[in-house]
Parts: structure tokens; C-alpha cells; sequence
């Protein structure tokens, strides 16, 4: 069993499962793993080949629908959401997942004169994984729980939390490959230098630039969309000049990863949170 949605760019949803008085969906084409490009080359005097390099082409998914009730009408109403060219996210649930994939629509093509008439729509996704509809949200700012029973006051005050320099924060991907993730940070108080580490993998990520309180900088490091902004009430500025030249954009490897970081070389750390958003991806479902 499952169930499928489209949403178009005005954000408008349309369930194309459970309404067969108008849809009923006949196949989905391109639910599984897309197709792998591998580039390897012939070496002269040795047996089978060198390995250069490889990729993950672009998913096509091919919808094909079966119109029912008032023919014409669902047929316009399925063009208000497939525009030709246009951005549209498709939803598919079934047991296991619950999903969402991004692409453009490249054709919507269907025989006008046939008895029992059916709509075939394509939708080309540039980025092919599966995105789970959940976000994991984790906060690696430094904050540690002090608070303990029973309590007195006293003339120090109650300690309610501390800051712990040296901690280190787990994230884990539970994705079928290396994954992209969103960076917010929220800055608390006036700070000059942020620098993120990926403890694993020894890469950094090094902000220099003057925030103050308030300041929101958002950090994206999924391939093909990496960018670095920093919003400042209505004002949005790109900080791609204001990164350390030695700067990596994350990737997020299979299974645990550890990151750790330090505000003005490790004497202002309070003065940011820090949030690590990301989607557990897969290749098909």
C-alpha cells in the first residue's frame, strides 16, 4: 500500500492516491536506486581496467494516471500542478518510508481521444535521493545540565547550567550514503571568529567576520546548493568572502560523526548556538 502527493510552487497539495472518482495512479516509474555512471579505463598489457571515477546520474520519475469522473476537468487540474518546466515536490509513503523528492516538470503528455484516458508526467530531479519528510534537528552548543535536587540558595546563586569547552557532539546519519546538511547559527552576543571542526575527518569550517546579537547565519552544504548567508534583521548577506581559504563544506558520513567548535578561538563560546539539520536520504523506496 501507499500513498503519493504532488505540491506545486504555490505551495498547493494534491493527493493523487485514495481519490480514484478522479486519479487513479496505473505505474510509478523511477522509485528505484537511480543508475550509477562509472568511468574506468583500459590499461595496455593488464587484464580488466582502472577505476577513475563515479556518480549518480539524475532521477526520472514517470507518473501514469488514469483519469476518471469529469475527464477534462482533472485533466486541467492536473496541469495547474505539473506546469511544463516548473518545480514541483513529489511525496510517497508507503510502510517503511515516508518521503520527498524535488525535480522539474519536463513533460505531461496524454491521447485526448481515447475511451479510457491516461496522463503521463515526467519529472526530471537533479539531486536523485529520497529525502525522509522528518528533520533531525541537533544542538551542539556547549550548554550542559547543572541543575540538581535538592537544592539551597545561596549567596552564589543556583547554578543552572555550563558551558563545556571540550565536548564533543554525535551526529549520526542513518542515510544509505554520505549526506548534506543545514548549519544555523544563532548568535547570541557580539563575536568575531566561528569555526566549526568535523573531529573526524580533521576538516574545518572558519567564519571571520564581525556578528553581533541577533545575527542568524545559515550554512548549506548539500551538493550542488552549498551556500553560506548571514540574515541581520531584513538584510541578507553572503559570507562566502568572510570563510577561511582552508574552509570545507561538510559531508556528513555513513553512521556517526563527531563535530566540536570554538567562538573567538575557544574564549566566547557561549556566545552561539548552533544547530545541525539534515534529512536521512535514500536511493529508492
Amino acid at each position: 500500500m501507499f500513498t503519493c502527493k504532488v505540491q506545486n510552487t504555490k505551495n498547493n497539495v494534491l493527493e493523487l492516491t485514495h481519490n480514484e472518482s478522479q486519479f487513479q495512479i496505473v505505474k510509478i516509474e523511477g522509485l528505484n536506486p537511480p543508475n550509477a555512471q562509472i568511468n574506468i579505463s583500459n590499461i595496455a598489457g593488464m587484464d580488466g581496467a582502472k577505476f577513475n571515477s563515479s556518480f549518480v546520474n539524475s532521477r526520472n520519475i514517470v507518473i501514469y494516471i488514469k483519469l476518471n469522473g469529469d475527464v477534462e476537468g482533472n485533466r486541467i487540474e492536473l496541469y495547474s500542478f505539473f506546469r511544463i518546466k516548473q518545480w514541483c515536490k513529489f511525496y510517497y509513503k508507503n510502510q517503511r518510508r515516508d518521503v520527498y523528492i524535488e525535480g522539474y516538470v519536463e513533460n505531461v503528455d496524454c491521447d485526448l481521444f481515447s475511451n479510457n484516458e491516461i496522463i503521463q508526467i515526467s519529472i526530471l530531479c537533479p539531486q536523485p535521493y529520497f529525502k525522509d519528510v522528518d528533520v533531525i534537528i541537533d544542538d551542539i552548543s556547549k550548554t550542559v545540565a547543572a541543575f540538581e535536587f535538592p537544592f539551597a540558595i545561596d549567596s552564589n546563586g543556583i547554578e543552572f547550567s555550563t558551558f563545556e569547552q571540550s565536548r564533543i557532539s554525535t551526529i549520526t546519519n542513518n542515510s544509505e550514503i554520505e549526506n548534506g546538511l543545514t548549519i544555523k547559527i544563532n548568535v547570541l552576543s557580539n563575536c568575531n571568529k566561528i569555526q566549526i571542526r568535523n573531529t573526524t575527518t580533521s576538516e574545518t569550517f572558519t567564519i571571520n567576520y564581525n556578528c553581533i546579537k541577533n545575527d542568524i547565519i545559515t550554512i548549506n552544504t548539500y551538493k550542488g546548493e552549498k551556500s553560506v548567508t548571514l540574515k541581520r534583521g531584513t538584510t541578507t548577506t553572503n559570507l562566502f568572502t568572510s570563510l577561511s581559504n582552508n574552509s570545507k563544506f561538510f559531508q556528513l558520513e555513513i553512521g556517526n560523526n563527531f563535530f566540536s567548535y570554538l567562538v573567538d578561538d575557544g574564549t566566547n563560546d557561549g556566545a552561539v548556538e548552533i544547530l545541525f539539520e539534515h534529512n536521512t536520504i535514500y536511493g529508492g523506496v
